[in-house]
């Protein structure tokens, strides 16, 4: 009876040892904050931002990490390619080094003082550089990439990086229909114009979509066989980078533009 009643004595403890713990790591925080450096945007932990690519054109997209402790910190950044389009070729760059697509993990860390942003120290690549490659056929590509205290592993943040996937829909295409799509001026800060160049008459969807792949903007509008052009008021968008679409049946052509 004596053993029996400290065995459930030493279970009850061992139990709640185990809540304690789950309870630790449920209501732990990252000292990490994470941002969109170019839309000036926060990206939440284990997000996806839908990203568009252009085929054979190098896809690059900058991400920010911010030191949000009261306490100096280095990070490192992994990255996991979960899924690549056939031919295309995902790589990095971090705490000022940049690494080709067989290196999956920072060799360097960063280290970042209290409230300190990676952008905030002097010279080139200390933010995350997320770089891809697109073959010459566009397709859906999936890379992970995680950024973790060295000194605490559980202290991290991991993104979704999605490439010509849900829901944006900017699937690029070859579209024949349309043979030459410019923005110009490119950045803008008033207005940019698109250039369309189209096979004939017909009637297309144009849309607009942040980094993040929202869409700000869609109209329907009707193109006439050679030259078009038409005029865009971006004075009420934030700056950053933008994407344009021209939508015809099942094909697309995208554009990218800069609003400054």
């Amino acid at each position: 009876m004596v053993r029996l009643f400290k065995l459930v004595i030493i279970m009850k403890k061992f139990l709640l040892s185990i809540f304690t713990i789950g309870s630790l790591v449920a209501v732990s925080q990252t000292s990490l904050l994470v941002t969109n450096y170019i839309a000036a945007t926060t990206i939440a932990p284990n997000s996806t931002v839908n990203i568009p690519t252009t085929i054979n054109t190098t896809t690059s997209m900058d991400i920010d990490i911010k030191n949000i402790s009261g306490s100096t910190k280095s990070y490192h950044v992994k990255r996991y390619d979960v899924s690549l389009n056939s031919g295309a070729l995902a790589y990095f760059c971090f705490a000022g080094t940049c690494y080709g697509a067989s290196t999956y993990t920072s060799q360097t860390a960063i280290t970042l003082n209290a409230n300190q942003s990676s952008s905030q120290i002097s010279g080139s690549f200390n933010m995350l550089t997320a770089d891809i490659d697109e073959g010459s056929v566009l397709g859906v590509s999936v890379v992970k990439y995680t950024f973790y205290n060295t000194a605490l592993l559980s202290d991290s943040v991991q993104i979704t990086l999605k490439y010509n996937g849900t829901p944006t829909g900017i699937n690029e295409s070859s579209n024949v229909s349309i043979s030459s799509f410019e923005a110009y001026p490119n950045p803008a800060s008033d207005f940019t114009s698109f250039k369309i160049n189209s096979s004939k008459n017909t009637d297309a969807k144009l849309e607009v979509f942040n980094s993040l792949g929202s869409v700000v903007s869609s109209k329907n509008i009707s193109l006439n066989e050679g030259k078009n052009k038409l005029d865009y008021n971006v004075e009420n968008l934030s700056s950053g980078i933008y994407f344009a679409s021209i939508k015809i049946g099942g094909s697309t052509t995208t554009k990218k533009f800069i609003v400054k």
